[in-house]
């Protein structure tokens, strides 16, 4: 092209764009005009919720300490290999080790580190299960030789309970475990194909040692599911033990960089010792000592934790997902109303709040309920460790209900936080695809989501027995204590602006809870001809209505929660007023959402009417219209830095078409420019001669 060629091309390309740039916001500007509008401080709100300014602070400095470090270089992250990913989690988490001893950062500091990283790897349950079960299932003595060695990486451990076949189900589980009296070791077999154990991440190719779950036998007696510690690879050479088959699964939805593994046992033998025997005991002679009565599932308290675990967490998973999206959505602009003007923020159409602004909320109401669900956890182990399991019964009623419920919201909201941030919300850059992929398995491990509603649901309609028959209910299901009270109540709301108020919302929720409970509880009782029959068909036939009512029950545990919570923050003045005031908003939105996401319970027994149900809808809107100026305060309240987030729409500058642009030269395929498949499969077609044309 001629030089005055190029001149015009300029020139004429100047004029086109002064008019499509003309109306373009720079999304950073519209990210400062956002923080200006707020009403609260965000920093304020960011200490309370993780703990305090300092620890925010703290986490600064190691984010900045791990930026010395190539394992902790997420800039590649969506662009790895599974391989690549399940090397990098495990030089990841050694690097984390090698952290504590060389920068002497806390055991706390590097938990924090590892949730900054977001790459899970081969030892996430030598961490979250291995070393928690010996600490809560092996006596001292076991403790004292295991424990060492799993602290100090001298054996690397994971938890092996799922079967091919089995997972929930733990007394159907198929390995076996028979006691061997003459040379006083257990013989671990597995039967059947179907008995492989399925699943243990890090089982694949990382760990030396596993607890294994296996039915244990003595004298041809089954004495049902009990935990043992056993060696499957050599130390020395990582090569599977004689006897013992072990894998990788291969590749999954998600969560990639673990290699979740397989393990068939062909008759193992491993020493009396190895048996757990903190509560159940086996001596030399063959001599069964059961746990105490109340004592009977002490194995399965290293469970629970993982459990409470789940539920304290789950709120931050979700508040990563709404941050990515309320930040995009803020900076997106989408049609202009007249031609030529300025294109709307996405944000700011209803459609798109009603998606993302309930589920604000819903991230706030996880984050407090998670606290409050640790804090039980903890009041538990205090209790267990002087021999008290009198807590564990009412805390697995409550755990089982809010794992189900709390994964359930988590996983289905960060897919909605995707499909609000359009196409760029499908690309791994945006953080979104990866987010849900990785979370989504929280549904079905330790625990489905169906079968631990109907666990609750099992201990809610015992409650409900146990009130008819003139006792008071106790613990999670103590509202239940009048429930049968609430069967004929109707909602005190008497105008719209009623409706925000949150006892109004709560009282809603606890007669949908008692009514579905006792609806249960009759059908169950039905079925069983006046008897209340557990299992067989008249409980496998009711069960729709039993997660119903389950699920009822820990939606008003949860908006119950929030409510408590957020008046005791404003009440210590554990916040400032408009910081407060944010947070009763987000609890009335919260409410409002829940009730209406399900209002068919509610007009079913004309707890509300039509007339009060449209009332609640518009001041539902009302009530999103409010939050609508906090919104990106909110989310950066979670205090997450950019690095945690890894997201080119998450960005806390908004400048997220930059991040998009910048990560797009990571593409492996960008590293020639005619690309992998020009020369053996493109080119032979494209260049070939083509036939002449015949006149």
């Amino acid at each position: 092209m001629s030089q005055d060629a190029q001149s015009r091309a300029r020139s004429l390309a100047a004029q086109s764009a002064k008019v499509v740039m003309g109306s373009f916001v720079d999304p950073k500007d519209d990210m400062v005009r956002e923080r200006a509008r707020a009403s609260f401080s965000s920093d304020e709100l960011a200490g309370y919720l993780n703990g305090g300014s300092e620890v925010l602070q703290k986490r600064k400095q190691l984010i900045a300490l791990m930026g010395q470090y190539s394992w902790a270089d997420k800039r590649q992250r969506y662009h790895m290999t599974r391989e690549e990913e399940y090397r990098g989690g495990v030089q990841a988490m050694l690097g984390i080790w090698q952290l504590m001893k060389e920068e002497k950062i806390t055991q706390e500091d590097a938990l924090e580190v590892r949730k900054a990283l977001s790459l899970p790897g081969g030892l996430e349950l030598h961490i979250g299960m291995f070393m928690p079960a010996l600490m809560s299932q092996a006596t001292s003595e076991q403790q004292a030789e295991w424990l060492p060695k799993a602290m100090k990486l001298r054996i690397i451990g994971t938890y092996a309970q799922t079967e091919l076949a089995h997972g929930t189900f733990v007394r159907g589980l198929q390995t076996t475990a028979s006691y061997d009296r003459d040379s006083q070791e257990f013989v671990v077999n597995s039967p059947s194909d179907t008995s492989t154990k399925w699943w243990p991440g890090g089982l694949g190719k990382t760990a030396t040692h596993i607890i294994l779950m296996a039915r244990l036998f003595n004298n041809g007696k089954d004495l049902g599911p009990h935990s043992f510690i056993m060696q499957i690879r050599d130390l020395d050479t990582h090569l599977p033990l004689p006897g013992i088959r072990v894998g990788d699964i291969g590749p999954k939805f998600g969560y990639n960089g673990v290699d979740n593994g397989f393990i068939k046992f062909d008759h193992v033998r491993i020493p009396l010792n190895n048996m757990m025997m903190r509560f159940a005991k086996m001596s030399p002679e063959g001599k069964y000592t059961a746990p105490p009565p109340q004592n009977a599932k002490a194995s399965y308290s290293a469970l629970v934790y993982v459990r409470a675990t789940i539920v304290e967490e789950a709120g931050w998973y979700l508040a990563r997902s709404v941050t990515i999206a309320v930040r995009y959505t803020a900076v997106r602009r989408q049609t202009a109303a007249v031609a030529g003007g300025r294109e709307l923020q996405v944000l700011d159409y209803q459609n798109t709040a009603h998606s993302l602004l309930p589920l604000l909320s819903t991230a706030y109401a996880l984050i407090f309920m998670g606290k409050t669900a640790m804090q039980r956890y903890h009041d538990f182990e205090a209790a267990r460790s002087n021999g008290d399991f009198s807590m564990l019964p009412d805390l697995h009623f409550m755990l089982s209900g809010l794992k189900a419920l709390g994964t359930t919201l988590v996983s289905d909201g960060a897919e909605a936080c995707r499909r609000c941030c359009g196409g760029h919300g499908y690309s791994m850059p945006s953080g979104l695809p990866t987010l849900f992929a990785s979370y989504v398995q929280n549904a079905t491990w330790e625990g489905d989501n169906n079968v631990l509603y109907l666990q609750a649901a099992r201990s809610m309609i015992k409650g409900l027995a146990a009130v008819r028959a003139g006792k008071p209910a106790e613990g999670t299901a103590a509202y239940l204590t009048n429930a049968w009270q609430e069967l004929s109540s109707t909602s005190r709301a008497s105008c719209a602006r009623d409706w925000r108020q949150p006892p109004v919302l709560i009282d809603a929720l606890r007669h949908r809870a008692a009514r579905l409970g006792i609806r249960a509880l009759e059908k169950l009782q039905a079925a069983g001809h006046d008897q209340l029959q557990f299992e067989g068909s008249a409980w496998n036939d009711n069960t729709v209505d039993f997660i119903r009512a389950a699920r009822a029950h820990s939606a008003f545990n949860l908006m119950q929660n929030f409510a408590e919570s957020v008046s005791a923050v404003s009440k210590e003045g554990s916040v400032s007023g408009p910081a407060s005031r944010a947070l009763q908003l987000l609890v009335s939105l919260f409410g409002m959402f829940t009730v209406l996401s399900d209002l068919g319970d509610f007009l079913e027994d004309r707890y509300i009417t039509g007339p009060m149900a449209a009332q609640l809808r518009e001041e539902y809107y009302a009530v999103m219209q409010e939050v609508r100026p906090d919104a990106v305060a909110l989310v950066d309240s979670f205090g997450f830095e950019d690095y945690v987030l890894n997201s080119a729409l998450g960005r806390y500058d908004g400048d997220v078409y930059t991040a998009l642009l910048e990560d797009a030269s990571n593409s492996r395929l960008n590293k020639t420019e005619e690309g992998p498949a020009w020369h053996d499969i493109l080119k032979p077609v494209l260049t070939a001669k083509r036939p002449q044309a015949k006149l």
